[in-house]
């Protein structure tokens, strides 16, 4: 596999988005299809290699980019976890749309785009698809859920009522305590505060070890955060993705972000009642939020490629 750096101006008009081109050694003009990478809250892309190489393997172009506020796409380690109070999550779909533009331009028209979005990345794709979804082959959601709506009004006006006091760059602990602070108590007996995302101590482990990971939102993160789920919960908005894309939901059956299946089952049940007519869903049982990283991954790889060749990609 060979690995191309790529990168462009965000939306924000401030920040350089650093992305990744994976691709096979002698790559071709015409491969299988392209899957954009969209990764979750407080990580980055580089976690996603295995998954990619997978990918390449099956003949597809894989491309992923880190967010505004994550990864490489910072200037400094302090900005890590920030995204803008007022219009974040505009610039995430945008810059997400940016790169799909970038890599689409690289191969044939014919070729099949799929967006593959993991976490707060499955909320971007969500939002995405409303507004940028014309072209695509299909869409795969993964580690989502159906945040109550009222809990996410909440936390925004919360948010900006704190950001209107102590700035936008404020993190705030009781914030983050109802958001991905909360996802902790959902684990009998833990080790630690983020065994949510993996049943692997070592992945757990690693995950705390990097530099990249686990920075607590600002409050100007959580703003963007909730817009996100605000939208993408947003049943009237569903019904601006386009009828004919496939769609499928993907997650563990032991993930909080989720509630455990239950809200993963909820969002599934919004897109099939808005009319989306493929929408299919698979728990993986024993699994918590990142099934990617969790013992069984290859099984999950595996499940994603054969589904994508049932649509004919």
């Amino acid at each position: 596999m060979k690995t191309q750096r790529l990168g462009f101006a965000s939306h924000d008009g401030v920040s350089r988005i650093h992305a990744l081109l994976w691709q096979p050694d002698k790559p071709t003009a015409v491969p299988r299809g392209i899957v954009q990478i969209v990764h979750g809250m407080a990580e980055h892309i580089d976690r996603y290699e295995p998954f990619a190489r997978f990918l390449v393997s099956q003949g597809f172009v894989v491309c992923a980019n880190d967010h505004v506020g994550h990864g490489k796409s910072v200037q400094d380690e302090s900005d890590l976890g920030h995204l803008p109070l007022d219009g974040g999550a505009d610039v995430l779909i945008e810059d997400v749309h940016e790169l799909r533009s970038l890599a689409a331009s690289r191969f044939a028209s014919t070729v099949p785009y799929v967006v593959f979005g993991h976490s707060m990345g499955s909320f971007v794709t969500r939002s995405y698809l409303t507004r940028h979804a014309e072209g695509l082959a299909a869409a795969v959601l993964c580690g989502t859920g159906q945040q109550p709506r009222l809990l996410s009004r909440a936390g925004n006006v919360l948010s900006r009522a704190i950001a209107a006091s102590k700035g936008e760059r404020h993190r705030s602990a009781f914030v983050d305590s109802l958001g991905a602070g909360a996802f902790s108590k959902a684990i009998a007996d833990a080790r630690t505060e983020v065994d949510w995302i993996s049943t692997d101590p070592a992945v757990v482990d690693e995950y705390i070890a990097d530099p990249a990971c686990g920075q607590m939102f600002t409050v100007g993160g959580y703003a963007t955060l909730t817009s996100l789920t605000l939208e993408a919960t947003d049943s009237a908005r569903a019904g601006l993705v386009p009828h004919d894309l496939p769609l499928l939901f993907i997650a563990g059956a032991e993930d909080p972000v989720g509630d455990c299946g239950k809200g993963v089952e909820r969002a599934v049940e919004q897109y099939r009642a808005a009319g989306v007519e493929s929408v299919d869903l698979k728990l993986y049982e024993g699994m918590r939020h990142e099934i990617l990283n969790e013992p069984d991954k290859e099984c999950v790889y595996a499940d994603v490629e054969q589904w994508l060749a049932s649509k004919g990609i």
